[in-house]
C-alpha cells in the first residue's frame, strides 16, 4: 500500500464526518465555531512566534528533537500544533454552546450533519495546508517558501484544498448563518 496525501486527507474527511454523526449537530457547529477561532489565534500566534522566537538558535536546537531543522518548518510545526490543540480545547471546554432545534425529516437531519461534517473537515484540512504552505491567513511579514510544492504538484486532493480555500472558509460560516436564519423562521 502506497501512503499518499491523497489518502491522508480521504481518511481525515472520514473522521471528521463520522466524529460529526457521534456528537451530533450542535457539538458539530461549536466545533466549526471554535476552528474559526482557532485559525485566527494560531495564525495570530504564529506570526508573533516567527517574529520573536522562531529565528533563536537555542529555539532551533530545541525544534531539532522533533526532526524541525529550519525556522520555517518551526513556525509551521507551532502553527498546526497549537490550531490542532485550540480546536480540541474550544471542543471540550469552550464556554459557549450551539443550542438549536432539530428540524425536518431524519433524511434531511442525516444529510445535514454529513455536510456540516464535510464542512468541517475541509475547514481544517484546508488551514492545515495553508498553514504547512508557509502563508497566513491575517497576514504577516513571512514569506518563506512554499514548503508543499513538491506535494502540491503530486496531490490532486492537496491542489483542490489548496486551490479553493476560500470556499472551505467561508462555507462552514455561510451554512451556520443560514441554518439560524431558518432556525429562526421556523421557530
Amino acid at each position: 500500500m502506497h501512503l499518499s496525501w491523497d489518502l491522508f486527507i480521504l481518511v481525515f474527511f472520514a473522521v471528521v464526518i463520522a466524529y460529526s454523526f457521534i456528537i451530533g449537530r450542535n457539538q458539530t457547529l461549536k466545533v466549526i465555531l471554535g476552528t474559526y477561532v482557532s485559525i485566527l489565534c494560531a495564525d495570530g500566534l504564529g506570526n508573533l512566534f516567527a517574529k520573536y522566537l522562531a529565528p533563536s538558535q537555542a529555539f532551533l536546537r530545541l525544534m531539532k528533537l522533533f526532526a524541525v531543522t529550519s525556522e520555517d518548518q518551526s513556525i509551521v510545526f507551532f502553527k498546526v500544533l497549537i490550531f490542532l490543540v485550540l480546536i480540541v480545547l474550544i471542543a471540550v471546554r469552550g464556554m459557549f454552546e450551539v443550542n438549536s432545534e432539530e428540524h425536518g425529516s431524519t433524511p434531511i437531519r442525516i444529510v445535514t450533519l454529513f455536510i456540516l461534517g464535510l464542512m468541517s473537515a475541509g475547514l481544517m484540512m484546508s488551514t492545515v495546508l495553508v498553514f504547512i504552505s508557509g502563508a497566513s491567513l491575517i497576514g504577516s511579514d513571512i514569506s518563506g517558501t512554499n514548503i508543499l510544492a513538491d506535494v502540491y504538484n503530486d496531490s490532486r486532493l492537496v491542489r483542490i484544498m489548496l486551490d479553493f480555500a476560500n470556499i472551505w472558509f467561508f462555507l462552514p460560516g455561510l451554512a451556520f448563518i443560514v441554518l439560524g436564519i431558518i432556525h429562526k423562521k421556523s421557530a
